[in-house]
Parts: C-alpha cells; structure tokens; sequence
C-alpha cells in the first residue's frame, strides 16, 4: 500500500512531519486554474501515478480532497484518515483565523522557512487564494460524507476553533468513521505543537 499525505490550504508539505514510508504532496500553487474542483483533479492524478492501494490521510483542506478524491477512485482507495478535517461549513471569522496565524509565527510554533513559503504562495495569487479559501470554508460534504464506502478515521484537536471538536465528529458520524481526539497544543495545528503525537496517528 502506497500512504499518501495531503497538506491543508497553503501549507507547504515540509510543513508536516510524517513517519518513514509517507509521501506528504505539493499542493499546486494558487492560481486561477486551481479551484476546488481542480485540485480533486490534480489529487485523482497523484493517485494514479502510482501503483497499488492508496493509504490517503489530509489535514484540514486536504482531508476534503481526500474525501471527494475517493468518490472518484473509491477502488483504489484502502482507507482515509481525516484530520482535523474541513468539509462541513466552517464559523470561525477570516480575521481570527489570521491572527492565530500570527501567534503561531511570534511563538515559532510555526516554522519560519514553511510560513515564508506558504505566504509567498498566497502573495503570487492573492486572488485565487481568497476564492479556494472562501470555497472551503462554504463547503458541504454531508452527502458525500454519507455516501462514502471507504473505510476512514477522524482525529480531531480538543483546542481547535477552526474545526472544532463538534465539527470533526459530525463528520466522523456522517461517514460512519470512529472518531479519535488528541488534547495537544497547537490548535488546527496541533500537529506542529506536537509532532510526535502527529507521527504516532499516521503510524
């Protein structure tokens, strides 16, 4: 089985600190060729690169892709593993969001190089970043959530206001998934404030 990570909205896959054996993918850069629907594309494509069951895991935006990636190659799927997973419609102001961001740059918890990176994607396509980011906080997977024949998993963060605790289980119970919660720093990025425990749900 080939385990495949896909990062969240403008995180670059250095970002994420996977066990031995995971591949994490680079999202494509943000332009306006690069919609929702484009990057379940670019996503179906990656599968079919490579040969075998797919193991496919994604945080936050990416786990969305991973759930509509697997209506389109449900056969060749093993299993999803969600975290912190958007795909229902997501409350927390854009503002709030930003200035999380910027607590998690005065703290270091979030790597200069990575946040560098990540803002000089956002910056060559501010446009198109925006429209991504605002097709992801309005998106609605209940249906595909419903229907989903793939076996998968959710891990979600009790310190998360992006997708909170409620959310993560709604999905969860929508896809008939078992549901797994970890008490870390970090927040929606508690994968960073805690490596380890990170490393140990992909394991």
């Amino acid at each position: 089985m080939v385990p495949l990570f896909v990062p969240g909205w403008g995180a670059p896959s250095s970002l994420y600190r996977v066990p031995d054996g995971w591949a994490v993918l680079e999202a494509p850069p943000f332009s306006a060729h690069y919609s929702l629907e484009d990057r379940v594309g670019w996503l179906c494509g990656e599968i079919d690169r490579r040969p075998g069951r797919i193991v496919l895991a994604g945080h936050s935006l990416g786990a969305a892709l991973a759930v509509l990636a697997a209506h389109e190659r449900q056969d060749r799927i093993e299993r999803l593993l969600l975290v912190s997973p958007a795909g229902l419609p997501l409350r927390k102001p854009v503002y709030a969001s930003l200035r999380d961001f910027g607590r998690q740059l005065r703290t270091r918890l979030y790597p200069r190089d990575d946040a560098v990176r990540a803002l000089a994607a956002v910056a060559a396509a501010p446009r198109a970043a925006y429209r991504l980011a605002c097709e992801v906080r309005a998106l609605d997977l209940t249906e595909r959530l419903r229907a989903l024949d793939v076996p998968a998993e959710v891990i979600g963060c009790a310190g998360d206001t992006l997708t909170p605790v409620a959310h993560c289980r709604r999905i969860a119970a929508l896809a008939r998934a078992p549901y797994r919660e970890v008490d870390v720093p970090g927040g929606h990025m508690w994968m960073l404030g805690d490596p380890a425990a990170f490393a140990a749900a992909l394991s």
